[in-house]
C-alpha cells in the first residue's frame, strides 16, 4: 500500500503525490481511512481502537487542503519579489501567503504584522506543514517576514519553509540557517 517515506525538504508533497498515486481517486472511504491511518506511522496498534470517523475524515481532508495548498505555493517557485506584490507578476512576503491561502478560500491580512495575529499560536516542536511562520524584520523587533512552512522535523527541529525573499524571489529555506534562526519569532496555524 504505502512505502515508507523519508521526509525531505517537500515531505508532505511526496507524501500527497505517493497517497494521490496509491489511492485510486473513487477509493472507498474504508481504503482511504485505512492509508491515513497506515500513514501515520503508529507505534502501538491498540492505539488505533477505537478510530472516531469524523476526527478521520476531517483529518483527511485537512491533509489533503495542506497538501494542495503547499503545491500551489511550489508552482510559483521563481517568481520575483516585488515590493507590495500579491499577484504570480511578483510577491512580497505577504503578498505571497496571502496569495496562496486566498487560492483555498482563506483571507489572511495583507500585511505580515496582521498575519502575526490570525489562526492559533503553535509551539515551534507543534509546527507542521501549511502552518505560517513568522520573522523579525531586518531592521525592527517586530514582525518583517512571513513563510509557509513545508516540512517540520521533531528529532531536529529543522523546520523548511517556502517564501518570498528579496533575495531570489519564492523560495525554500530552513529555520536553522543563521538569518532566519536569529530572526524567528513563532508560528500560527490557520488550517485546523
Amino acid at each position: 500500500m504505502f512505502k515508507k517515506l523519508v521526509i525531505g525538504t517537500l515531505g508532505l508533497l511526496g507524501f500527497a503525490a505517493t497517497a494521490m498515486a496509491a489511492t485510486p481517486p473513487m477509493a472507498s472511504e474504508a481504503a482511504l481511512e485505512a492509508s491515513i491511518l497506515a500513514s501515520a506511522n503508529f507505534m502501538n496498534m491498540d492505539r488505533l481502537l477505537p478510530v472516531d470517523t469524523d476526527a478521520v475524515d476531517s483529518d483527511a481532508e485537512s491533509l489533503r487542503l495542506v497538501a494542495d495548498l503547499l503545491n500551489e505555493a511550489n508552482m510559483h517557485m521563481g517568481t520575483r519579489y516585488v515590493r507590495g506584490g500579491k499577484s504570480p507578476k511578483g510577491f512580497d512576503c505577504s503578498g505571497f501567503t496571502s496569495y496562496v491561502y486566498r487560492q483555498f478560500g482563506y483571507r489572511l491580512s495583507p500585511s505580515s504584522r496582521g498575519q502575526f495575529t490570525e489562526g492559533i499560536e503553535v509551539s515551534t516542536d507543534e509546527v507542521k506543514p501549511g502552518d505560517l511562520l513568522f520573522f523579525k524584520g531586518r531592521r525592527s523587533r517586530s514582525v518583517g517576514h512571513v513563510a509557509i512552512a513545508i516540512d517540520s522535523d521533531p528529532a531536529t527541529g529543522e523546520i523548511t519553509f517556502i517564501h518570498a525573499a528579496v533575495k531570489g524571489g519564492i523560495r525554500i529555506d530552513r529555520v536553522s540557517m543563521p538569518y532566519y534562526s536569529q530572526r524567528f519569532l513563532g508560528a500560527r496555524r490557520v488550517i485546523n
